[in-house]
């Protein structure tokens, strides 16, 4: 009953952290413009997004000339969106992440014997993020996840008693991520929101069943052995990310995976919330 209402709560969560990243966008725009001087260096910022850094050897009514770590480049006044005296660019490389936290169930099937209501677990998660523009990027998620089915005792009316014991189960998170917010190296703070799919890879390790027979007293043990499968999984979600000092930050992110099972999606059935949290480090 708990993880339910901690899922509700989670998918509204998220729902928010999805689309606040549009609106920020909607009304932001770098509009910056400096004076270009001869014998310094600028990062020219150009209307389809590329950046050219490097030293302004020349210029004249219509082009400026830089010199940059490849050669120099001609730029056009008229493509030029901004112009800023860092070099350091406007939009980071990439951007690694570390981090862990607790994992949810946020459904069940009823499998018999146990009856799904897992503890909480724990998760770990390692990331890679790849900007193709400055609120636009790809990332690859790669997580590990361990929850625990609480023993369980059985009684069959008046004749039998079972005892199942705990069983752990390891999960295996792999995707790749569509992620949108803002990659500015200069900010601070920014929300993102993420979907993506890949592939959830589950271990289910073995358990015992111990009873005893009321009708002719006798007692039974019984070990199943563990299982695996993988299954084809979506993810969606979104997090807040803070700069630290220079290239490090620190994060925050819940997530939902969205798990197949008999060939369907359970959009309100069987997932699991990941909540983390964990460092950054920026790559420019």
């Amino acid at each position: 009953m708990i993880n339910k209402k901690l899922s509700s709560i989670l998918s509204a969560a998220l729902f928010i952290l999805f689309i606040s990243p549009l609106f920020t966008q909607l009304f932001s725009q770098e509009v910056v413009m400096d004076s270009i001087i001869t014998g310094n260096k600028y990062r020219l910022t150009l209307f389809n997004d590329k950046e050219v850094i490097g030293r302004v050897a020349k210029q004249d009514s219509i082009y400026v000339y830089v010199v940059t770590e490849e050669g120099t480049v001609r730029v056009r006044y008229d493509d030029i969106f901004s112009v800023s005296k860092s070099a350091i660019p406007r939009v980071m490389l990439a951007m690694f992440t570390l981090g862990g936290g607790i994992y949810l169930n946020g459904g069940d099937y009823n499998d018999y014997p146990y009856n799904d209501d897992n503890k909480p677990g724990l998760s770990t998660q390692v990331t890679g993020l790849f900007p193709f523009g400055e609120n636009k990027a790809i990332r690859v998620d790669l997580g590990f996840n361990r929850i625990t089915r609480k023993a369980y005792d059985y009684y069959y009316y008046s004749s039998s008693y079972s005892n199942y014991t705990e069983q752990n189960i390891d999960i295996y998170n792999l995707y790749a991520q569509f992620v949108f917010g803002n990659f500015n190296t200069k900010t601070n703070f920014s929300v993102y929101g993420l979907a993506g799919v890949g592939i959830m890879h589950i271990s289910e390790g073995s358990y015992t069943n111990t009873g005893y027979n009321y009708y002719d007293s006798s007692y039974y043990s019984y070990t199943y052995p563990g299982e695996n499968y993988t299954n084809f999984s979506l993810a969606i979600g979104g997090g807040l990310r803070f700069k630290l000092y220079k290239q490090l930050g620190l994060f925050t992110e819940a997530q939902y995976h969205i798990n197949t099972y008999q060939g369907f999606f359970w959009f309100f059935g069987r997932g699991y919330f990941p909540v983390r949290a964990g460092i950054t480090y920026m790559l420019y």
